[in-house]
């Protein structure tokens, strides 16, 4: 698994197409349409129904390391550990990369439990 492939939101079996048709992972657009198969290689990205319900569990935890690190570095800034402004802090960031998230957990799932074959 090439973590430079997944960021550039590349087809885990030929590593050419693209898995959503839009290929910036922070964009708002078009956030949620993903192509069928892989334009290069026919790779089917649906293997089964159901087959992203475990992508949450992968940006759950994606969500959560930006939010302990969110708080680390409101810390170093000099905020108090439990301080309301640092929960407006994690609120807006959780909401600026849940495009991020969505995306990159959807490829993460793909890449992991996909399968290998054409």
């Amino acid at each position: 698994m090439s973590l430079v492939n997944i960021f550039k939101n590349r087809c885990p079996n030929c590593k050419k197409g693209y898995v959503f048709i839009n290929n910036n992972l922070f964009s708002f657009m078009r956030l949620t349409e993903m192509n069928q198969k892989c334009p290069n290689c026919n790779y089917n990205f649906f293997p089964e129904n159901g087959f992203y319900w475990g992508a949450m569990f992968v940006s759950y935890g994606l969500a959560s390391l930006e939010g302990m690190l969110v708080i680390f570095a409101c810390v170093l800034y000099g905020n108090e550990l439990f301080d309301y402004a640092n929960l407006l802090i994690i609120i807006a960031f959780m909401i600026i990369l849940f495009p991020f998230n969505f995306r990159l957990s959807r490829i993460i799932w793909l890449y992991i439990f996909g399968n290998k074959t054409k």
